[in-house]
């Protein structure tokens, strides 16, 4: 048995776009890139921070686009201070730099500093800032950023419904999303009519009776792409006004008794087989909308009907809706790219139908938006599995409303949020999105999203540092190459990586357990484990009493396919956002040599990294 201190060998290079921004990279920094306090150190009276956040300018960068950090920071007295920022490339130190400052105690000084920036097809980074008062760190706080040549890459999908003209001039919401890292929304319920989508004058009323501006609508869309967000325009596939389908009977989709498909009596099914007038009319609205300024369209559907019958000529036919789609999809795609070749488009699958037939259609990804019978936090995984064996290159995007935080149900927010965090950690650590923020610092209750809830303010800070840890691990989180090898490398016969401890261990996702999801891909081996200890249920939906029961003394002997470069963990519920480089012993095990890693404490989900060393 060897005893082996794990160590990051990081040579980080000169990068000439970096020293054009004046931020030169510094060689040799040790793993932590911590500052420790001087023992018994005191900080100077007035120095104390009063505030420090750090956040990028933008929610997404493109190859080659300039960027800042923004540091905001207010001490209570007169104070120089010095600021050190460290920018790392997952567990690589890449570049760092120091400012000195002064403040003026009581006021809030908002300091951008540029980004360290690469010409890269996708990738994401950490950035820390840790401030000293004459050699005393006073604090530190982390973000992330990445930089993608379409925000595809990494859809992590917002939403905005609020469009009144009392709206004008607000953009806290905006803001508010860019610090979530939100690169692509989704205007809910923006347009004059569902057939009829781009308003004809400034003030009107939209058919759920809600008075909207499209002065409005056009500030939010040039503030959301100035943060480097993409617009998504919301609409209706086969969705028309009564009126509508009273003037074109022959337009509509039909029940076997002769009554047309509706919903709320407001909504009626227009027929979208290729070809149909309806068809011909909606392509033409959606060329409409991205030639108006939007980015792409998010085309819903309502899961309903699967089957139906039109009108054509005289004669009956039956419909498989299921059939039409792609064809929907592919000729509304080449519509609106024609008018911009980057647009978008995001299709919904509603209950997971029928994403069989709509992976492989032209669109950026695959999303599905969760009803029942799905309610198990292992059933989301389930989703996000399959769609991403149907496709692997696309993305794939969960709309997963959390109802136990609607305002008028009046549940406890402490409970809600609990089962949120895990909601969250399940679907980001089986490699998948989450459509549920929006607004300002507010998530999604239900599918009408007007019905949306403000966070709390310590809530939304800890969902901050879930969505910069999936900026930051992207690459080991959503990248296409990866594959889930979670059954065959865990539990039961398997030996390729085994655990220690004082509860199970398994890949099934009980109750009970800690939930141990494995992917691996070229030169990477990626372990999570997910806690869930003494809850009293899995039910995604649902709230719950209390946090999973923190873990600690976890060892986990992993097979090494090759030499490891470096091991080390990563967590969401860290509060200082740091990587933690675990001691670990190489053993003999049946198969080879093994790493046998004892695991900082578990609290709700903490991502195991195995980094190999280059193979020839």
């Amino acid at each position: 048995m060897v005893n082996t201190k794990n160590t990051n060998n990081t040579n980080n290079t000169e990068n000439p776009a970096y020293r054009e921004n004046g931020i030169h990279p510094e060689n040799g920094m040790k793993p932590d890139n911590g500052l420790h306090q001087k023992e018994g150190a005191i900080p100077p009276a007035g120095a104390a921070l009063t505030h420090l956040e750090v956040y990028p300018d933008r929610a997404q960068y493109r190859p080659g686009q300039p960027g800042s950090l923004l540091i905001e920071l207010e001490t209570a007295q007169d104070a120089i201070l010095e600021l050190r920022i460290v920018f790392n490339k997952l567990e690589r130190t890449v570049a760092s730099h120091t400012l000195s400052v002064l403040t003026t105690g009581g006021q809030l000084l908002k300091l951008p500093t540029p980004l360290y920036l690469e010409e890269t097809e996708w990738a994401g980074y950490g950035a820390r800032v840790t401030v000293l008062h004459e050699g005393v760190a006073l604090g530190a706080a982390s973000t992330a950023y990445d930089i993608a040549d379409h925000w595809r890459r990494a859809p992590r999908y917002g939403f905005l419904s609020d469009f009144r003209s009392g709206e004008a001039g607000d953009l806290r919401d905006v803001e508010s999303m860019n610090k979530f890292h939100l690169n692509v929304i989704q205007f809910y319920d923006w347009m004059y009519r569902h057939d009829d989508l781009i308003p004809p004058t400034d003030e009107f009323t939209d058919p759920m009776g809600r008075e909207m501006s499209y002065r409005v609508v056009k500030e939010k869309l040039a503030a959301v792409q100035g943060k480097g967000m993409a617009a998504m325009a919301y609409g209706a596939v086969y969705a028309g006004l009564k009126d509508f389908l009273q003037q074109r009977p022959e337009w509509g989709l039909y029940q076997r008794s002769g009554d047309p498909f509706q919903l709320i009596d407001l909504f009626y099914i227009m027929d979208i087989t290729p070809g149909s007038p309806w068809t011909d009319h909606i392509v033409e609205q959606f060329a409409r909308v991205v030639a108006a300024g939007f980015d792409g369209i998010h085309m819903d559907q309502y899961g309903f009907p699967k089957k139906a019958v039109r009108r054509i000529d005289g004669r009956e036919e039956t419909v498989d809706l299921a059939e039409c789609y792609p064809a929907l999809i592919d000729r509304t795609k080449a519509a609106v790219t024609e008018i911009d070749p980057s647009a978008g488009l995001i299709f919904n699958n509603v209950g997971n139908y029928p994403v069989s037939k709509t992976a492989s259609s032209d669109q950026e990804a695959i999303y599905i938006e969760v009803w029942p019978p799905v309610i198990h936090l292992r059933e989301l995984k389930g989703l996000i599995d399959n769609a991403r064996l149907l496709n692997p290159e696309k993305p794939v995007i969960l709309s997963a409303y959390l109802p136990s935080f609607y305002p008028e149900a009046g549940n406890d927010p402490e409970w809600a949020e609990n089962g949120a965090v895990l909601t969250m950690a399940t679907i980001f650590a089986s490699g998948g999105y989450h459509l549920l923020l929006g607004e300002d610092n507010s998530m999604l209750t239900k599918p009408y999203y007007p019905d949306y809830a403000p966070m709390r303010q310590t809530f939304a800070l800890e969902v901050r540092r879930y969505y910069d840890f999936i900026v930051r691990f992207g690459a080991l989180l959503h990248h296409p190459a990866l594959e889930d090898v979670s059954y065959t490398y865990t539990a039961g016969v398997n030996t390729e990586i085994v655990f220690e401890g004082s509860h199970a261990f398994a890949p099934n996702g009980d109750t009970g357990s800690v939930w141990t999801i494995v992917k691996r891909k070229p030169g990477y081996l990626i372990v999570h484990l997910l806690n869930l200890i003494g809850l009293e249920d899995d039910y995604w939906e649902h709230g719950k009493r209390s946090r999973p029961e923190p873990q600690n003394g976890i060892v986990c002997t992993v097979l090494l396919d090759h030499p490891a470069e470096t091991i080390y963990t990563a967590s969401p519920d860290d509060l200082a956002g740091e990587i933690v480089y675990p001691d670990y012993t190489l053993t003999k095990h049946e198969q080879g040599i093994a790493a046998r890693i004892v695991l900082p404490r578990l609290d709700i989900w903490t991502m195991l990294v195995v980094k190999y060393g280059e193979q020839e």
